[in-house]
């Protein structure tokens, strides 16, 4: 015991008290080290094993294909179907679409296929957005080309949203 207290004498006489203070703060930090930083490693790495099991497990919903009817409906008939259902979607999610504007886009003379343009301007929040667009996805011929979010002033939470959405549909031959 007088042994440790000798020992302890001296390297506090060869170290001095700043030595002393230096010594205590790496041993300080080893402890930290130790009780808090080995454990958290050990914990993020559980977490991201569990992460990348529940991603792998996603699937992405199908590409959108030409929506094909099953009776013999003409082609106008089903894009008034699929506006039906934008707006109905809408309206589920919270989403009010005051403006919106349809067109044909020009075809190739030899194709079948005809493509619906819809562009709309809306505001929603996030979680609105992120419901109408998770519905709108999986719709059979639909495919979202083109959106722009954007939030004017950083303390709002609605944003203005443009959407520009493509549908195709197989015409009747």
């Amino acid at each position: 015991m007088n042994r440790w207290r000798w020992e302890l004498q001296r390297a506090q006489w060869r170290l001095g008290t700043f030595g002393l203070l230096a010594l205590l703060l790496v041993g300080g930090a080893a402890v930290i080290t130790l009780v808090e930083a080995l454990p958290l490693r050990s914990d993020i790495a559980a977490r991201e094993t569990d992460l990348d099991a529940r991603a792998a497990k996603l699937t992405q919903p199908p590409p959108p294909s030409p929506d094909q009817a099953l009776a013999p409906v003409s082609a106008e008939q089903r894009y008034f179907v699929f506006l039906h259902s934008l707006h109905a979607i809408a309206a589920r999610n919270g989403v009010a679409i005051p403006q919106i504007s349809y067109q044909l886009a020009a075809q190739d003379k030899d194709s079948t296929l005809r493509r619906y343009i819809v562009d709309t301007t809306f505001t929603s929040s996030y979680p609105q957005l992120r419901g109408f667009l998770a519905e709108l996805r999986p719709l059979p011929g639909v495919r979202c080309e083109r959106l722009t979010i954007s939030r004017p002033n950083i303390g709002e939470t609605q944003l203005e949203v443009r959407l520009q959405c493509a549908f195709l549909v197989e015409a009747s031959k």
